[in-house]
């Protein structure tokens, strides 16, 4: 395996047997990147991270964000970025408590702003925002398209915070939490506004994915896979609308269905 020769470059190219019913073909490949992204606050480590390694300052601060370590992107007094390294530090205005949160987390991590005992908790939703379902199928198609980098590898996620008229911020990643914090990271950092935005991503949505989305107000949440009974139940007390299976012309909406239009 030949690593690229930009750290900003996110496939590698790698030899495969490819089996074709009785024959074996050796072929080139291509793959996505894997990384561990450290993050540090106030010279503590606090997580690392794995991580397609691009847009790592937005997946920090996601990441602060949902873990609940600030509440907003002005907490933060200083931001340094080494992309070579695979590094955030972060020095933030308040203290953490950080003796059982430093732990190398794989791609398909859980919150760790929620207990694991629980309750769950999902902060409430007020926004009025609604949408089409005609303009919802038109973004889930441009959706679709976007991501080149699933294209040529299958082995990323994606999500995006949307208008009802079109995608703003487009991420991937090889995790659906990654994903997630970077375009929440990225509104943070360009202080847009998520109270009138839509999340839309691929992957399932369990209940840890729903409580990123609450606490910043986003009123629907939209995927292309399924969600869990849990999510279901916090979208449906948060006052959250949340759409599986956004497929086509085709989507099932489990929780506040007025705010989908026909």
């Amino acid at each position: 395996m030949n690593d690229d020769a930009s750290s900003h470059i996110v496939t590698k190219t790698v030899e495969i047997v490819k089996v074709l019913g009785n024959r074996r073909v050796r072929q080139e490949d291509i793959v996505v990147k894997e990384a561990i992204c450290t993050i540090a606050v106030n010279g503590t480590r606090v997580a690392n991270l794995a991580c397609t390694p691009s847009d790592i300052e937005s997946l920090a601060v996601g990441y602060l964000l949902s873990e609940r370590i600030i509440d907003s992107y002005s907490d933060i007094l200083a931001l340094l970025v080494k992309e070579d390294e695979c590094i955030v530090e972060v020095e933030i205005s308040g203290k953490i408590e950080t003796a059982d949160r430093i732990a190398t987390i794989v791609s398909g991590r859980r919150s760790t702003g929620q207990s694991e005992d629980g309750p769950f908790h999902a902060q409430n939703v007020t926004s009025k925002l609604t949408v089409s379902s005609s303009s919802l199928v038109v973004i889930v198609k441009d959706f679709q398209k976007a991501s080149e980098l699933f294209r040529s590898t299958g082995g990323v996620h994606s999500a995006a915070i949307c208008k009802p008229d079109g995608i703003i911020f487009f991420k991937d990643d090889i995790g659906r939490h990654n994903a997630v914090d970077k375009v929440l990271g990225m509104c943070s950092i360009k202080g847009i506004s998520t109270e009138d935005k839509i999340l839309l991503l691929t992957g399932r949505v369990s209940s840890d994915i729903l409580l990123k989305a609450t606490p910043r107000g986003m009123p629907i949440l939209v995927s292309q896979s399924a969600p869990t009974h849990l999510a279901i139940r916090l979208a449906s007390e948060s006052g959250t609308t949340l759409v599986g299976f956004a497929r086509g012309e085709a989507m099932n909406i489990y929780s506040h269905d007025w705010r989908i239009r026909t």
